[in-house]
């Protein structure tokens, strides 16, 4: 599999690879593959394995590093599709462990922030706001309820609030990034329906697929949703 710094087709990058992340995968790889004649690059970006208590809500087909899980399905099956993996946590300095951002995510990136702690949302939201072009899809749920928000970058110019500015969870996060947390803590995470991981990641492929049809509404960068109301609710920001 070549490396994916050298490919030059466009790029699809995908961080995390969990709950939200690898439906994602499950969905979009299908689509890249088939999309008229057009050629596209899968980044594939986790540090983490799967478990077998993972196979509750999570969607791979054998257990191992995600990234390589997820890319070896996907190449497998779609032949037009390049696919790379990143079997590395991401940071904003290339900490021990961690592969940077800035070699990860790129202009004219589609980045899908799938990622269960704010300090990675930080970190990739604030990549882009500096990149002359990009989508970021950002995603987050709890057990029965979540948001997806969109960030756009158009010739140097943000055309959509960043992540941060209604949510000061992001902008100033209280967690830890995955390669700053213990075995311990790692094993105790929130526990999470798949359900709700599963809507979460429906709508960041519904923004995706908007923008690739160029409907997508700048003026709502964000839905909130609830499974048990059944319901998804756009947001005004500004």
């Amino acid at each position: 599999m070549p490396p994916f710094q050298k490919i030059p087709d466009r790029r699809v990058v995908i961080v995390g690879l969990g709950g939200i992340g690898s439906w994602v995968v499950q969905a979009l790889a299908p689509f890249l593959n088939f999309k008229n004649e057009e050629s596209w690059t899968l980044v594939l970006v986790d540090g983490d394995e799967y478990e077998e208590k993972n196979r509750a809500r999570q969607a791979f087909d054998e257990l191992g590093p995600k990234a390589q899980v997820q890319a070896s399905w996907a190449a497998r099956r779609y032949s037009r599709l390049r696919v790379a993996a990143v079997e590395q946590y991401l940071s904003a300095d290339g900490a021990e462990g961690t592969i940077p951002i800035s070699d990860a995510v790129r202009s004219g990136d589609i980045i899908f922030s799938c990622v269960d702690n704010h300090v990675t949302r930080k970190v990739v939201a604030d990549h882009c706001a500096t990149l002359r072009d990009c989508l970021l899809i950002s995603a987050g749920n709890e057990y029965t309820d979540g948001n997806v928000q969109i960030f756009v970058r158009k010739g140097g110019e943000s055309k959509t609030p960043e992540l941060g500015k209604y949510h000061p969870e992001i902008q100033e996060p209280k967690d830890k990034a995955p390669h700053e947390m213990s075995c311990e803590e790692l094993a105790a995470s929130s526990p999470q329906l798949i359900f709700a991981n599963f809507q979460a990641a429906a709508l960041m492929l519904n923004a995706f697929y908007a923008y690739s049809e160029r409907c997508l509404d700048f003026g709502r960068p964000e839905v909130y949703f609830d499974i048990v109301a059944n319901a998804a609710t756009p947001r005004a920001r500004k």
